[in-house]
């Protein structure tokens, strides 16, 4: 008697082994994108508090800039000045520093007009 087995018989093993490696690799890759979008929506939150610190920066900066130009202003001075009982000079004389001897090396290594 001769026992003629199928083809699908023979290989009955493969194919289990190859959808229980899907599987497994599905599973995995679900787990992966679960951890990615995790990370994603956390960067995501975490620039999103990294803006509204960057904003209140900006505000203090503008508010210390606004302080700072108050402090120096034209009127503040002025104010400054006649309280102090100091006169505003119309014609000031700035101090000149002036050079008693200068070494032209141009004329030295023969660079002259």
């Amino acid at each position: 008697m001769t026992i003629i087995q199928n083809k699908i018989q023979k290989t009955n093993g493969n194919p289990k082994i190859l959808i229980s490696s899907l599987i497994v690799i599905l599973i995995m890759l679900s787990i992966s994108g679960i951890f990615v979008y995790n990370q994603t929506v956390n960067i995501n939150h975490n620039i999103e508090k990294e803006k509204i610190v960057l904003r209140d920066a900006e505000v203090k900066n503008a508010e210390l800039k606004n302080n700072i130009y108050g402090m120096f202003s034209q009127e503040k001075t002025l104010a400054v000045v006649t309280n102090s009982a100091l006169v505003v000079e119309k014609n000031p004389k700035y101090l000149k520093i002036q050079q008693t001897a200068s070494l032209d090396i141009s004329k030295e290594i023969g660079l002259a007009r």
